[in-house]
């Protein structure tokens, strides 16, 4: 007799125009789609590049790879000081559907869930301040180097070393 492994395939909505929720979206823009398994350095990549021949890119992204949209953004604003940022966010579903074995019969079983999605626009234009969730440029005098105060020790500071340890002796 065989044995029926559980199988189970997740279907998402691709990410399509109108699952983007910012108001006024350019026409002509590149999207960044972002999952789990990519990597910010080839993120930001891929959008320095294609910020060579278009002034628009919108990174979507949904569930646990959220937090890689918003690094990827915060690292491009801060390498072009010149960038706006319009940010939305909304939900994607994602549909489960899991082979089960229930007495001795396979069965399907159809979850749907509402993972929280996010979308930033960054942008070289100008684009309207009065849109919801709007950042403007950031001044360049932000980004200047400051040096960071730092704390100096004497040697007699520091636990735990050998010479500390001689000199309690």
């Amino acid at each position: 007799m065989e044995t029926l492994k559980p199988k189970c395939v997740y279907q998402e909505e691709r990410w399509t125009r109108s699952l983007i929720t910012i108001d006024n979206l350019p026409d002509n823009f590149e999207h960044l789609k972002i999952n789990n398994h990519s990597k910010i350095r080839n993120m930001l990549g891929f959008a320095v590049k294609s910020f060579e021949h278009s002034n628009h890119l919108v990174c979507s992204a949904s569930g646990p790879s959220v937090n890689k949209a918003v690094t990827c953004a915060e690292i491009l604003k801060r390498q072009m000081p010149e960038l706006k940022q319009v940010t939305g966010i909304g939900y994607r579903n994602v549909r489960m559907i899991k082979d089960e074995m229930i007495d001795g019969k396979v069965s399907q079983s159809i979850t749907t869930r509402r993972l929280p999605s996010i979308h930033i626009l960054l942008s070289k234009n100008h684009l309207h301040p009065n849109l919801p969730g709007y950042q403007g440029a950031d001044k360049i005098s932000d980004h200047v180097n400051r040096p960071v105060p730092r704390k100096t020790f004497e040697k007699n500071d520091y636990r735990g070393t050998k010479e500390s340890k001689i000199m309690a002796l």
